[in-house]
C-alpha cells in the first residue's frame, strides 16, 4: 500500500454516530497515527466551528474542511487557506424566500453561525439569531446556507427551483428522506447549499495543494452521498459500513460502522499495521 501522509474524514456517523462523542478507542487510534506524522482532517458538511470542536475533541490536526468543501481553515493559526463565499444578493433573495414560504435558514460563515429562529439548534450546533439579514452580511461572508422546512413537498421540488433561479448556486447535500424521497411524519429537513463546483472535494484538493501532498498519498473516510465525490481525489477511499451503497461501490475498501469504531478500525489495519 502506498505511503498515506492525510487522511480525510466526514463526522457524522463516520468519526461519530450523529451528534454523539468520538469514543476513547477512536482518541487512542488518532493519537498513534498523528504520532506518525500523518494528518487526520475533518471533511464535514457542518459549520467551521462544529468541525473544530469536533477536531480538538479527536485531536486531530490542526485543519478542517468544512461546509461541504466551500471552506478549508487551519484554527491553531487563526488562517484561511480556502473559501468560496456566496452571492450577497442570492443570500438575500433566498432568505426572502424562506420569510415568506416560513422556512428556517442558517448562514454559514468561517467561525460563526446565523440563524433566523430564536432559540433553535439544528443538529446540536449553536447558533447567533439574527433579525437584519444586511448587518449579518455587512460583517461577514457566508460560504453556506441550510435550509430547513417541515413541508416535505416543498422541499422535494426546491432544488430545481433553486437551480433554475440561482444558475451558480446547487444543493451540495439534502436530508435523505429527500434523496431517497421517503417521507416521514413531522420530520424537518434540509438542503445545504453552496457555489457551483463546490463540494467535499473540492477542499481535499485545496488543501493537498496546500500542503503539497499527491492525491495518492491521501485517504478519505464518509458514509454519506455528498462523501461520494472523496473517492475521485484520494488514493484509497473507504465507505462505512453503514454507508449508502453508492458509496460502498466505488471506495476501495469498506469498514465496520461508526457505532462499531469503523474509522479507528481501518486506520489500525491500513496504516498502523506495522506496528
Amino acid at each position: 500500500m502506498q505511503n498515506i501522509k492525510i487522511v480525510f474524514v466526514d463526522i457524522d456517523d463516520t468519526l461519530n454516530p450523529s451528534n454523539e462523542n468520538v469514543s476513547e478507542y477512536t482518541k487512542e487510534v488518532m493519537k498513534k497515527v498523528k504520532d506518525k506524522g500523518i494528518k487526520v482532517v475533518v471533511n464535514t458538511g457542518r459549520s467551521a466551528k462544529y468541525a473544530i470542536n469536533k477536531s480538538i475533541e479527536a485531536g486531530l490536526s490542526e485543519y478542517v474542511i468544512s461546509s461541504n468543501g466551500a471552506e478549508v481553515y487551519n484554527y491553531h493559526e487563526r488562517k484561511e487557506i480556502f473559501s468560496k463565499p456566496i452571492d450577497r444578493k442570492n443570500i438575500k433573495e433566498i432568505y426572502d424566500y424562506c420569510i415568506t414560504h416560513n422556512m428556517t435558514i442558517i448562514l454559514n460563515s468561517l467561525e460563526k453561525r446565523f440563524i433566523n429562529i430564536k432559540d433553535y439548534k439544528y443538529n446540536n450546533e449553536p447558533a447567533v439569531y439574527f433579525e437584519n439579514i444586511d448587518e449579518v452580511l455587512e460583517n461577514n461572508n457566508i460560504n453556506q446556507l441550510v435550509v430547513l422546512s417541515s413541508n416535505y413537498d416543498r422541499m422535494l421540488v426546491l432544488p430545481n427551483l433553486f437551480k433554475e433561479k440561482f444558475p451558480q448556486l446547487k444543493v451540495i447535500h439534502s436530508s435523505i428522506g429527500l434523496i431517497e424521497e421517503k417521507r416521514v411524519k413531522d420530520k424537518e429537513y434540509y438542503h445545504d447549499l453552496v457555489l457551483d463546483m463546490t463540494a467535499k472535494s473540492t477542499g481535499i484538493v485545496e488543501l493537498l495543494d496546500y500542503l503539497g501532498i499527491d492525491q495518492e498519498e491521501a485517504m478519505a473516510i464518509g458514509n454519506g452521498y455528498d462523501d461520494i465525490c472523496m473517492t475521485d481525489v484520494v488514493g484509497i477511499s473507504v465507505a462505512m459500513g453503514n454507508a449508502n451503497q453508492i458509496l460502498k461501490e466505488a471506495s476501495t475498501y469498506i469498514t465496520d460502522t461508526s457505532e462499531n469504531d469503523g474509522v479507528a478500525k481501518i486506520l489500525e489495519k491500513l496504516i498502523l499495521q506495522e506496528e
